[in-house]
């Protein structure tokens, strides 16, 4: 299910992105080289490179690299020895410990890829595109290094003396530490984020902006893709924020001004595309139930998997590309990621118990026979599957928003900037 999955939902849009940015960038290199010409004698002489290279590791990236792998090498060998612990005790707490670890991996894996987006956007708004993808890439290094320390040896220790470990049943000796196995490979989806990070924050205009401090950097991210019409509300809020000398006032003011943002910038009339969501997922995951209760087929785990995965990769995709904004297109899928899941909760709770009066199994994977109604509702709610879905159908979300933000035309002078209907 798995590899099926990352072909259909997860590889596309940044493989795609990646091509369309590259080939934008391939233009912009052209305009700068003249531009490099012109000023050729006052230069340098450092290549491009080794330029990016030192613009994204000197201070304060090599402190903050440190920290994040130590971070993730902490969180790793505490995770790992809750995970081993909890093993003992997942039967008698209703859920799958080893499946519900490896889909929190994949969130994990994706929320990775989101700070090192942001890193990239950050460093890349202060210093260049390379720069930003220099620090980005570097991040998820540093993430990689820190569960690598801390994975490797617990790894080694299995191979050696496996009799030490705990054995589920239903997992053969070299599965067992699987979840640490799958966040490693997921990394390498993050690659592609560093990389859309820089391009997304450096985009809209080539010069640099002044490096400030972490306030002044975050609300800059998050004032950069507002709305027309809500444009010179951020110009307002980072106007104000300069004005502001205390540490502790100006970390209150920004914060108050992202958590603003998020809770109000939302693109007019989002229900509609929630709506539409919603009403897909219901009919089609009452469609496939029935389809797969009358060919005696397997549940429909996959489907809820995949089918609103791609609904809203296309939501994301068609509101950034619109708005030509990538927050944009994010906002504008949070309401139908939420009607998607209530969707699949309110067709799935009647039709698991519908499996369970048919002798059928249980609706999600098709398994075994609930023992009571009880049991056949519970399964729909497992954690492990409520996590799979959302790591997937986020991963689907910010692929879409970077490949639609991807594919909009650049705003020209003398056009009207589209607002998300």
């Amino acid at each position: 299910m798995l590899p099926a999955l990352l072909l259909a939902v997860l590889a596309p849009a940044p493989l795609l992105a990646l091509v369309v940015l590259t080939t934008r960038l391939r233009e912009a290199r052209l305009r700068e080289a003249r531009l490099r010409e012109a000023r050729r004698q006052a230069d340098t002489g450092a290549h491009p490179a080794r330029a990016a290279w030192r613009a994204g590791t000197t201070r304060p990236i090599w402190p903050a690299l440190a920290a994040i792998a130590l971070t993730a090498a902490t969180l790793t060998a505490g995770l790992e020895h809750t995970y081993l612990a909890a093993l003992t005790h997942g039967p008698a707490w209703g859920f799958d410990v080893v499946l519900t670890t490896l889909m929190l991996a994949l969130l994990a894996a994706i929320a990775c890829a989101v700070l090192a987006g942001l890193t990239a956007a950050a460093v890349g708004r202060a210093r260049g595109f390379g720069a930003g993808t220099i620090a980005g890439l570097l991040t998820l290094t540093a993430v990689a290094a820190g569960t690598a320390a801390a994975h490797l040896p617990l790894r080694a220790a299995h191979l050696t003396e496996p009799g030490t470990f705990p054995t589920p049943a239903h997992l053969g000796d070299g599965d067992l530490l699987l979840p640490f196995d799958a966040f490693l490979a997921a990394l390498l989806w993050a690659l592609p984020w560093p990389i859309l990070g820089a391009a997304l924050a450096t985009r809209a205009t080539s010069r640099r902006h002044p490096t400030g401090d972490l306030w002044h950097l975050l609300l800059d991210l998050a004032t950069t893709d507002l709305p027309p019409n809500r444009t010179p509300w951020g110009a307002a809020l980072r106007a104000e924020l300069a004005t502001i000398d205390p540490p502790a006032q100006r970390r209150r003011f920004a914060l108050g001004g992202i958590w603003t943002i998020l809770r109000t910038a939302a693109p007019h009339r989002a229900w509609i595309p929630a709506t539409a969501v919603a009403l897909l997922t219901a009919s089609g995951s009452f469609a496939a139930s029935r389809w797969s209760l009358a060919h005696d087929r397997g549940g429909i785990l996959d489907f809820w998997m995949t089918a609103p995965a791609l609904l809203l990769l296309a939501v994301a995709l068609t509101t950034a590309r619109r708005s030509r904004s990538f927050a944009t297109g994010l906002r504008a899928t949070a309401p139908a990621t939420l009607a998607a899941l209530i969707a699949v909760l309110a067709v799935g709770i009647p039709e698991a118990l519908h499996w369970a009066d048919r002798r059928a199994g249980y609706l999600t994977t098709g398994d075994a026979l609930p023992p009571t109604w009880q049991a056949a509702v519970l399964d729909v709610v497992r954690p492990e599957f409520l996590i799979g879905m959302i790591a997937f159908w986020t991963a689907a979300t910010i692929g879409g928003a970077a490949l639609g933000t991807a594919l909009a035309r650049p705003h020209t002078p003398g056009t009207t900037a589209r607002t998300t209907p």
